[in-house]
């Protein structure tokens, strides 16, 4: 049963090394919020206004609804106009 655990510690302590190893090469720390992990790099990332939701909002609802038939009526040029 020892050896047992022994063995589970050993694998856990090699990935944990492993994955700090590899978080120490890519640059990434586990320290960073969500806001900073998902915003572009070089851009600080600024809280949202309410004003920008609701005009989110609003284009996302107008970009879902169905456009309406619109009759159009052919403008016909006579020969007198050039």
């Amino acid at each position: 049963m020892g050896f047992l655990i022994k063995f589970l510690l050993f694998f856990v302590a090699a990935y944990l090394l492993m994955k700090g190893f590899v978080a120490f090469l890519t640059g990434k720390r586990s320290g960073q919020s969500p806001a900073e992990r998902y915003s572009p790099p070089g851009q600080p990332r600024q809280p949202e206004k309410q004003e920008d939701r609701i005009i989110g909002y609003q284009k996302k609802t107008f970009e879902k609804s169905e456009a309406e038939d619109v009759e159009f009526v052919e403008i016909k040029k006579t020969q007198g106009e050039a």
